[in-house]
């Protein structure tokens, strides 16, 4: 497996959007982020596919071979922007969806048709990995990250019930807990 190469600066960048728009919605730095919160902040809407009216497209995306499929997308009327979720999905999982699309807002890439003339899924790597990234950042910043190994000590049972109470999946929090040394960190901050 190849590591993601990000541009210079990017992982900082991410780190400071968590942080500043903590402070924009004066939430505690050290909190995880409801990204329904965020949107309604950044006066993005949220659509859940459920929503929508019944067709042959909405019924197969909600069955459990289409939502397999298709998780979320951000869409643009002009410089406005939407969401639309997958609402079959548990909610930890469409709160990683809307935040990875938040990202997308944020970072202000631009707008690709999701399918090709053959139906196929497109997407530029660049941008996925950027919303692959910020995504969880939002989520859980470093040091709410911090937070969740102090409260946790990374221990599958206890990230579990963090997990639930944060309404983010255990996926997240590991991989925001590692990014960021929490351990490290933590065990130096103990001697």
């Amino acid at each position: 497996m190849t590591s993601k190469k990000y541009r210079h600066g990017f992982k900082a960048e991410a780190n400071r959007w968590a942080d500043d728009l903590r402070d924009e919605m004066e939430s505690p730095r050290d909190a995880p982020l409801c990204p329904w919160k965020l949107a309604k902040f950044l006066n993005i809407p949220i659509i859940k596919l459920s929503g929508l009216p019944d067709c042959d497209q909405k019924t197969y995306l909600m069955s459990e071979t289409g939502k397999a499929q298709f998780s979320a997308t951000v869409c643009f009327d002009g410089l406005s922007a939407f969401i639309l979720t997958n609402d079959t999905h548990a909610p930890k999982r469409q709160s990683s969806n809307i935040a990875h699309e938040i990202a997308h807002v944020l970072m202000r890439h631009p707008p690709t048709a999701p399918f090709d003339m053959t139906g196929a899924r497109t997407y530029l790597r660049e941008y996925e990995d950027e919303a692959e990234w910020l995504g969880p950042a939002l989520l859980l910043s470093e040091k709410a990250a911090m937070k969740a190994y102090a409260e946790t000590g990374g221990k599958p049972d206890l990230v579990a019930v963090l997990s639930e109470k944060w309404i983010i999946s255990e996926e997240v929090i590991h991989m925001r807990m590692n990014v960021v040394g929490a351990a490290k960190r933590h065990r130096l901050r103990r001697s």
